[in-house]
């Protein structure tokens, strides 16, 4: 959605003709026979195991026949899991009230895991306004206020001895034992965050040795030794720094709090500050808590985790998709969904995809970790649905169950991994089988240009490839898959859900020196996102599809040929301020016109009639737009500013987006 609003929903189709407008074993445990391939013994494998098999090679081909036994193992993994929440919560708060108000000037948080997350302080609305993680023993916590400096300041005091406590918690100490002596140290905080801070702590634990670590060149040093680190993001040392600092004080045992300072803005730091906590907030420009103006009020704990609580809203989801004992009626969707389908299951479903997005985002493999159990079962099951869907669909003429399944494989596609099966049916967005296309590998460079570019390569559906950046240009490159809008898979219209609801993947940052894998249950064309214009990059991808792109008469033959061939369904036209992402009967179509003789014809026409005319009628300038002296005269003589346009807009020549305007 960031760069949305750069594609023409319409395109003046009177002349380009584009039609436009993605455990263990149970004793009851069922079992399956198999043979050992070197003795040729029969053996009896449990679903279980089979389950164990598809977790250690992120593979859902080797699940058990069906899903009722993984939706089994979900349930029982989040039962566990609430009850080491409860028991972890139950040491801070006791049977006391819990009361937080951090003002609509605070920040919120998400997380990249479910197991070892506590939700510290769940707001009445459901947001995480502080959280409390442990990673292999090591503990750490973050709040979405400058909670300590408030304290001194006789705020939130309310809070002040459930703190004490988590404080108990961080450093593994009971109420005697944490008055004993203890290394603290504080890092990325202002001056007077600092002072603050020292005196509530000198207050309360007296014999704690508080330093604050404020030179960056001595940053992993000063935090070596630590007990626990309390640290803000202020940007007084690098993300190289701060990460190697905060790493190095969390393998040899310290605990990590974080104490936000930044209202509810976040800064450049922040998230390289809570990642090493596997936590994360709104970048830079977030509302964060602004207009949700969440606070907590609970009589007690159990209180606090029975209201809207993310595991609680899970167990219930997967309970009802093992039972099938959802109370809407997904029909009303035809007009206007029940409030009960919000509730119980789309509201769940959209935050499990968030959370499985930001995981791609940072490139974790989750399978290759036992961190992320949970994570791990969850896109499985979505892997395991995937390969049951049949379109086209409709909440009126579909079973409710294989919509539901359907719907929830799209919110969890995951391709930060190297087993990802294709999607047996992709609907009327392309073919699942590319047996036919031999994979290539191809060295290639680019000008960057705002906000994205074709990459003119292809991911082969359930194919693993690579990127690796070969350049050293000062700027962000991402790579990501399709342009397709969601919202053109018109899921509940009648039989319109005929296709994968989110086509588009997530933007994947690639540093340069660094090698990405990434595999894609539904393929398409590879995209470049960039933060600058006119830097050269360089690419190396293996294992990549080459389907008809056009970016330059050099072009011309290779681009005629796979138009022929028709070895894919998609294909690309790039001209050097506009691009069109076609489906390929489109663009077969188009360039059978009787007005566009060949694909230079078609570039042409796009750049003129496309970018040139419609800007210069705008008032703007820039890269291939005409300068009209009396718009220019006309508008200095007015005092008024020529705004400059220097991005690449885009067009997709598939399903409407929109009505109306298409």
């Amino acid at each position: 959605m960031f760069f949305s609003q750069f594609f023409l929903c319409s395109i003046f189709s009177s002349f380009i003709f584009i039609s436009a407008c993605g455990c263990g074993n149970s004793a009851d445990d069922k079992k399956h026979n198999d043979v050992d391939i070197t003795t040729g013994v029969n053996t009896e494998i449990t679903d279980d195991e089979l389950i164990d098999l598809a977790i250690r090679t992120g593979d859902a081909s080797k699940l058990p026949q069906t899903a009722a036994p993984l939706l089994s193992r979900i349930n029982k993994l989040i039962a566990n899991t609430q009850l080491e929440n409860d028991s972890v919560l139950q040491a801070i708060y006791a049977t006391d009230a819990i009361e937080y108000n951090p003002g609509r000037r605070s920040q919120l948080f998400a997380f990249k895991q479910h197991k070892g997350v506590y939700p510290l302080i769940r707001g009445n609305k459901g947001l995480n306004l502080a959280v409390a993680v442990e990673i292999n023993g090591q503990r750490n916590a973050a709040f979405g206020t400058n909670l300590i400096r408030d304290l001194q300041g006789s705020h939130q005091l309310a809070y002040q001895n459930h703190f004490k406590r988590l404080l108990n918690w961080l450093l593994k100490r009971d109420d005697i034992s944490i008055q004993n002596v203890a290394q603290v140290r504080l890092a990325l905080m202002n001056n007077y965050t600092a002072s603050r801070t020292t005196s509530w702590l000198k207050t309360h634990y007296a014999n704690w040795q508080v330093t604050f670590c404020n030179d960056a060149t001595v940053l992993k040093s000063c935090l070596a030794d630590a007990d626990l680190v309390i640290t803000g993001s202020d940007e007084n040392a690098s993300a190289d720094q701060v990460m190697a600092g905060l790493k190095n004080a969390q393998s040899k045992g310290a605990a990590l709090l974080y104490v936000h300072q930044h209202r509810w803005g976040s800064k450049a730091l922040t998230n390289t500050v809570l990642a090493p906590m596997n936590l994360s907030m709104e970048p830079l420009g977030g509302a964060g808590n602004y207009f949700s103006q969440d606070s907590a009020s609970w009589d007690n704990l159990q209180q606090m985790l029975a209201g809207r609580n993310g595991l609680e809203d899970l167990r219930q989801l997967f309970s009802k998709l093992q039972d099938n004992s959802f109370t809407f009626d997904l029909a009303a969707c035809a007009t206007d969904c029940d409030a009960s389908f919000a509730e119980e299951y789309l509201n769940v479903v959209k935050k499990l995809r968030s959370l499985i997005q930001n995981l791609d985002q940072n490139k974790i493999d989750i399978f290759a970790s036992d961190t992320y159990q949970l994570e791990q079962l969850i896109v499985l099951l979505g892997d395991f649905y995937r390969q049951t869907i049949i379109y086209p669909m409709g909440v009126t003429t579909t079973d409710n169950v294989a919509f539901l399944q359907a719907y929830f494989a799209d919110h969890t596609v995951y391709n930060s991994r190297t087993k990802n099966q294709t999607q047996a049916d992709l609907g009327n967005f392309s073919r699942s089988d590319f047996t036919h296309v031999t994979p290539v590998n191809k060295r290639l460079s680019y000008t960057s240009k705002e906000i994205f570019r074709s990459a003119g390569v292809y991911a082969l559906p359930g194919q693993t490839f690579s990127v690796t950046r070969n350049d050293s240009s000062d700027l962000t490159v991402a790579i990501f898959i399709n342009t397709l809008r969601s919202s053109s898979t018109k899921e509940f219209e009648a039989n319109k859900y005929n296709r994968p609801k989110f086509l588009q993947s997530v933007a994947i940052p690639i540093a340069p020196g660094e090698t990405i894998s990434l595999t894609s249950p539904y393929g398409g064309p590879v995209q470049l996102m960039f933060s600058a214009n006119d830097l050269q990059v360089e690419l190396d991808f293996t294992h990549i599809g080459l389907h008809p792109h056009w970016s330059s008469a050099a072009d011309n033959a290779g681009f005629s040929a796979a138009m022929l061939a028709g070895n894919y369904d998609w294909a690309e036209v790039v001209t050097p301020n506009f691009e069109i992402h076609s489906q390929l009967e489109k663009m077969r179509t188009t360039l059978a016109r009787d007005n566009v003789s060949n694909v230079e014809d078609l570039a042409a026409i796009t750049e003129q009639y496309i970018h040139n005319y419609p800007h210069v009628l705008a008032g703007y300038q820039g890269p291939g737009i005409n300068v009209v002296a009396e718009i220019h005269d006309f508008s200095r003589d007015k005092g008024w500013a020529i705004e400059n346009l220097d991005i690449v807009k885009h067009m997709n020549a598939d399903q409407a987006t929109c009505g109306w305007g298409c």
